[in-house]
C-alpha cells in the first residue's frame, strides 16, 4: 500500500508535476487552498502533506497553525514548498513545526531530492501520545538535525549526528555505531567520555552482545548488566558505573523498501551495522521503545547512504 500525499497549491502547474513524479510511488490528494486541504483532511487518512506557503485566503502558515492545534492531525509532517521563502517565513514555518522547506524548482532541477526528503520524513515520523514535553522536543531537534545532514549524502558525517543526537536524547554516557562485515565490524564513530581508547570498542565481532544480536536480530535493553552475560564492553561498563544499555541493530533496507513493506523490515534483511548504548541512569520502557524505533527506520537513510 503506498503513502498518501496531500498537495496544497493554488498553481496548477504544481500539481501537473507532482502528479507525473510522485504519482507512481504515492497515492496523491489534490487542494487547491487550505480550505480544501481541510476537507480532504477531515475524511481522508494522510501520511504526508506538501504545501505551498502563498495561498489566497488560509495561508500555508495559518492552515500549519490550525494543524498543530487538532490533536487527530497535529503529528502529520508538513512540507513547505515555495519559490520564495524568507528567513522570517523559514522561522515561522518551523516553529510551527514544518518539517522543512522545498524549493519548487527543485522539481525540474533534481526532483530525486525531493522523493528523498519525503521518504526520510515518512520514515522518522514516529508518533508516541504519551511522550513529555521534553522528549517529544528532543526526538523531533533528532529528526530535523538527521534530515539535514542526510540531505548532504554524507553516510560518515549522518552517523555522528544520529550518535550526537542519541546522546543528548537519553542523557548517555557512550553512543557508538558499527557496519557489520563478514569476519569483523567497523567503528564508525563513538559519542561520550566514557571510553578512552578507541581500540577497546574497535571491534564488537567478540563481544558477549553481539551473540544475542546475530541470534535474535532484534533490538534489547538491560538496566543491569552487571550479571548480563549477553552485554557489550563489561569491563568499561563497571569501571564507569553504567549499568544500563541499549543495543539496536541496523538492516540492510532503505527508505523506499521499509515504506513499500508497510513500515516492516523484510524478513530478507540482513543485519549492515548495530548501535550501542551505555548510561548509569535507569532507561524506561518508553526510552527503549522509542529509540529502538527512532533508529532501526532512521536505519533505512543510513543504509542508503552507505550503499551509494
Amino acid at each position: 500500500m503506498n503513502n498518501t500525499l496531500l498537495i496544497i497549491d493554488d498553481d496548477e502547474a504544481i500539481h501537473i508535476l507532482t502528479k507525473s513524479l510522485l504519482g507512481k510511488r504515492y497515492d496523491l490528494k489534490h487542494a487547491r487552498n487550505g480550505q480544501d486541504a481541510i476537507d480532504i483532511l477531515s475524511s481522508e487518512h494522510i501520511d504526508l502533506i506538501l504545501s505551498d506557503i502563498h495561498m489566497p485566503n488560509l495561508t500555508g502558515l495559518e492552515l500549519l497553525e490550525s494543524l498543530r492545534a487538532d490533536k487527530d492531525k497535529k503529528h502529520i509532517p508538513v512540507l513547505i514548498m515555495t519559490s520564495l521563502p524568507t528567513v522570517e517565513k523559514e522561522k515561522k514555518a518551523y516553529d510551527l513545526g514544518a518539517s522543512d522547506f522545498i524549493p519548487k524548482s527543485l522539481f525540474n532541477k533534481n526532483p530525486d531530492k525531493i522523493i528523498e526528503q519525503i521518504n526520510m520524513k515518512l520514515v522518522t515520523n514516529i508518533v508516541f501520545d504519551q511522550l513529555d514535553d521534553s522528549l517529544e522536543e528532543s526526538k523531533n531537534k533528532l529528526v530535523m538535525s538527521l534530515m539535514d545532514t542526510a540531505l548532504l549524502g554524507l553516510f560518515n558525517e549522518t552517523v555522528q549526528t544520529l550518535c550526537a543526537e542519541l546522546r543528548a536524547l537519553l542523557f548517555a554516557d557512550f553512543v557508538g555505531m558499527w557496519v557489520l562485515g563478514k569476519a569483523s565490524s567497523q567503528l564508525i564513530t563513538f559519542k561520550g567520555t566514557a571510553v578512552e581508547n578507541e581500540n577497546d570498542i574497535r571491534d564488537i565481532f567478540s563481544e558477549p552482545g553481539f551473540e544475542k544480536l546475530k541470534k535474535t536480530g532484534q533490538p534489547f535493553f538491560s538496566n543491569h548488566v552487571y550479571n548480563q552475560e549477553h552485554t557489550f564492553f563489561s569491563s568499561i561498563a563497571k569501571e564507569k558505573n553504567l549499568p544500563a544499555e541499549i543495543v539496536i541493530p541496523l538492516y540492510s533496507v532503505n527508505e523506499q523498501g521499509f515504506l513499500v513493506n508497510e513500515y516492516q523490515i523484510p524478513e530478507t534483511a540482513t543485519m549492515f551495522g548495530a548501535i550501542v548504548i551505555k548510561r548509569s541512569g535507569l532507561i524506561s520502557s518508553t526510552e527503549f521503545e522509542l529509540t529502538s524505533k527512532l533508529v532501526i527506520q532512521a536505519g533505512t537513510i543510513l543504509y542508503r547512504l552507505y550503499r551509494s
